[in-house]
């Protein structure tokens, strides 16, 4: 039997203050278009401690019921030519309006299967995971770092676990990121609370890197692989 934990349902504004130093413009994080910003598709290498062991990507596709983002996730790690573990995610969802309508999550962490799902209605976002279910604001972002928006809120959508999760995100000053293709300037987002990583973006408000601890304390990273393209393109422009 599923539990319910309601939550307040008054979508308090994001703090842009993070954003200034970052972007210039707090406008850079609304209204984002990801297809503009991205193009169809956003690529990622996932390195353990410095080492490959996988892949993200992220696909955009504008249809008629709003815009689908499907991100995919595949990490395997061997030892001595055998398989020693691996992570499978598939995230699917859908947005109007600039908010989340819809979220699909299925996750293999190792042969431990589990799932999430979303869908806003007229009382906010109800989420059913792997603890239950509750109803979260429906302006809350999920925890897929595309929308760069996400950077001022004080709670996200855990899409791992189904649960909001309280945060504090802070800007350090800029600096050149590492990506599969060369280096890049970008601001570093640093969230503390119940959720810990490091997220990077660039000037124009695009994810571009990743970085955490993962439980058995090896450092995971995401490389982007397609981000100097899209800057060269633009700077083409």
């Amino acid at each position: 039997m599923s539990q319910s934990h309601p939550v307040s349902l008054e979508h308090e504004p994001s703090d842009v203050s993070v954003f200034p130093a970052a972007f210039g413009d707090p406008a850079t994080c609304q209204e984002f278009d990801p297809i503009k910003r991205y193009g169809p598709v956003l690529q990622f290498q996932i390195r353990r401690n410095d080492s490959p062991v996988g892949s993200h990507t992220v696909n955009f596709n504008r249809g008629r019921d709003g815009l689908q983002v499907i991100a995919q996730t595949a990490i395997d790690i061997s030892f001595f030519g055998f398989n020693a573990y691996s992570f499978r995610y598939r995230s699917e969802s859908l947005w109007r309006d600039g908010e989340l309508s819809a979220l699909s999550v299925k996750v293999d962490d190792d042969g431990e299967m589990s799932n999430v799902e979303a869908s806003r209605d007229q009382s906010g976002l109800l989420v059913s995971g792997p603890d239950g279910e509750e109803t979260l604001p429906s302006g809350i972002f999920p925890t897929d770092h595309w929308h760069c928006g996400v950077l001022g809120s004080t709670s996200v959508l855990n899409t791992i676990t189904g649960k909001p999760n309280d945060v504090d995100i802070t800007a350090k000053p800029s600096a050149m990121l590492s990506t599969t293709n060369g280096e890049l300037r970008a601001t570093q987002f640093t969230y503390d609370g119940e959720l810990q990583t490091n997220a990077w973006y660039d000037r124009d408000g695009r994810w571009v890197g990743l970085q955490f601890k993962a439980r058995d304390g090896s450092e995971i990273t995401y490389r982007c692989m397609n981000c100097m393209a899209q800057t060269a393109f633009e700077d083409r422009g």
